[in-house]
């Protein structure tokens, strides 16, 4: 059986489809309208989105993908391309900051290490571009949602700037960090991860 081909992704709009879960058909943070947070208005899909993000020169996500099939994502952009940040009321960003609007691992291989590599993907890329710091909003761990938990977000070296009991604002000074000394690539082969089995990773049992 031919090993199988882990890689990390820049997004594109080729690449929308093939999200994991409902990050493809989701545009949440993409608009500012009333509605499902879950679909996108017609004519506003995820696709067009992605689209104007990559003419301004910015690529808002990371894919890791084993063959063809999606393992996590991260999405990301400045605070201007995000328009749902006007309506919220959450502790409003810093303008010096891109945001974080989602952290997604899909559930069989939570807590193996994609969600840090992804992290450590988009710290590393922007860290090059010339930005300084990376800004989301924690959630609690009985609410599952975007961003993601305060408690990941904070493993890694976020810190809270603006306190709010549903979801404090939280900071991440990327002149601060230390630069890895592997590659991504290399990083993501060497993860310890169970393999697919027709095209999906085998169940667990809970214990």
């Amino acid at each position: 059986m031919a090993a199988q081909r882990r890689k990390i992704l820049d997004l594109d709009r080729s690449l929308v489809a093939a999200l994991p879960g409902n990050c493809s058909s989701c545009c949440f943070w993409e608009t500012a309208s009333a509605g499902s947070p879950g679909t996108c208005p017609a004519g506003k899909g995820k696709e067009d989105w992605v689209s104007r993000m990559l003419v301004e020169g910015f690529s808002p996500g990371k894919l890791i993908m084993s063959d063809d099939v999606s393992l996590g994502y991260v999405q990301f952009a400045p605070i201007g391309m995000v328009p749902r940040l006007t309506c919220m009321l959450y502790p409003v960003p810093s303008d010096d900051a891109i945001y974080i609007t989602c952290v997604y691992v899909v559930p069989e291989l939570r807590g193996r290490g994609l969600g840090r590599l992804l992290l450590d993907s988009v710290s590393r890329t922007l860290h090059r571009s010339g930005a300084r710091a990376l800004e989301t909003h924690g959630l609690p761990l009985d609410r599952c949602g975007p961003p993601g938990p305060a408690d990941f977000f904070a493993a890694y070296g976020f810190r809270v700037v603006k306190g709010y009991l549903e979801a404090p604002l939280m900071r991440l000074d990327l002149r601060s960090i230390v630069p890895l000394q592997e590659s991504i690539q290399s990083l993501l082969e060497r993860l310890p991860l169970p393999s697919l089995k027709g095209g999906a990773f085998p169940r667990t049992e809970p214990r």
